[in-house]
């Protein structure tokens, strides 16, 4: 889950249920073989870290926690983790979250794998929430 994986239909299912939901690679997971630098690379989420004086990953994570969704973050790089430990002490503004929602989606996965007559997900439009990228 990250601005451009947004998972809407998993958070309503997660707020009917109390269910927790835990965002892995809210930051795009570049150099794994489903990430990319999308997320990173966003200029929405460069528009918004540069009006607030804050990283893009820094507003990837509180946009996370703002959702009430905890975020696991890997890191080995000292600063990062500190700057990643900066993100409680801010919101985001009702405009910020509004640009954050027009993002386009992206998913890593199509998904096509999952589909089966004899499965629960028998159509893409099954599997994935709102529009399929």
């Amino acid at each position: 889950m990250n601005p451009l994986w947004q998972q809407k239909k998993l958070r309503e299912f997660r707020e009917k249920n109390g269910v927790h939901i835990t965002a892995y690679s809210p930051l795009g997971a570049k150099g794994t073989i489903l990430g990319s630098n999308q997320v990173m690379e966003c200029e929405v989420l460069k528009q918004i870290a540069k009006t607030r004086g804050k990283s893009v990953a820094q507003v990837c994570l509180r946009w996370v926690y703002e959702q009430g969704v905890s975020v696991l973050v890997k890191s080995f790089n000292e600063e990062r983790m500190k700057e990643n430990l900066h993100i409680f002490d801010w919101e985001l503004s009702t405009q910020d979250s509004e640009m954050i929602n027009q993002i386009s989606r992206y998913k890593g996965c199509a998904g096509v794998e999952f589909i089966s007559n004899e499965g629960p997900y028998k159509s893409l439009q099954d599997l994935w929430d709102g529009e399929i990228v």
